[in-house]
């Protein structure tokens, strides 16, 4: 299992209705409410089942959330991650609230990245724990400079990351982080 479903599950570990791997024969998937990541199978098993394996290896069923309903499909800017970067940014200010990409492609003055694609967009904050386990995921995925992240015109839409495996089409999905009148 990679570090970043173990570090997910153990985030939603109050939540015993998503606290585990959720598996089906089209898909595998894990969140805890603020961050979603599904991966889903090119080619689904046959024989169909729904199934939450808790981090001990306890099975249950549950009426799991259905994650994909989550993915944005109207995200119109897409930003190129520079991951060495926004690591690096990441980690300096782990203890912050929050971190806010700017539409200059910089958080905190800090160049992280560029638009390739720009359209409406401000701005946008996240916990930098969340992104560090995207990062962390597009690390396991095989990604080790850039990664393209969809964003919207909205700073309370979620974010998604897509990685094509070998097997699988992932998702990767992070919520932001509202910004109230005192913290703009």
């Amino acid at each position: 299992m990679k570090k970043t479903f173990t570090k997910v599950v153990k985030s939603a570990k109050q939540r015993p209705s998503i606290a585990g791997v959720h598996y089906t024969n089209e898909r595998i998937e894990v969140t805890d409410a603020h961050v979603a990541i599904i991966e889903e199978l090119k080619t689904p098993l046959e024989n169909s089942f729904d199934i939450l394996i808790n981090l001990e290896g306890i099975p249950s069923v549950v009426d799991y959330p259905e994650l994909k309903r989550l993915v944005p499909t109207d995200n119109k800017n897409i930003f190129v991650i520079n991951i060495p970067m926004l690591e690096a940014i990441a980690k300096i200010n782990r203890k912050e609230a929050q971190i806010e990409l700017e539409s200059d492609g910089t958080i905190g003055g800090q160049k992280v990245g560029e638009f390739e694609q720009l359209e409406g967009f401000e701005h946008i904050s996240f916990d930098p724990k969340y992104v560090l386990w995207l990062l962390e995921y597009a690390k396991e995925s095989g990604q080790k400079e850039h990664i393209k992240i969809e964003l919207n015109d909205s700073a309370v839409r979620p974010a998604v990351v897509h990685f094509e495996q070998r097997e699988t089409l992932n998702t990767f999905i992070i919520t932001p982080m509202r910004l109230y009148a005192g913290k703009i």
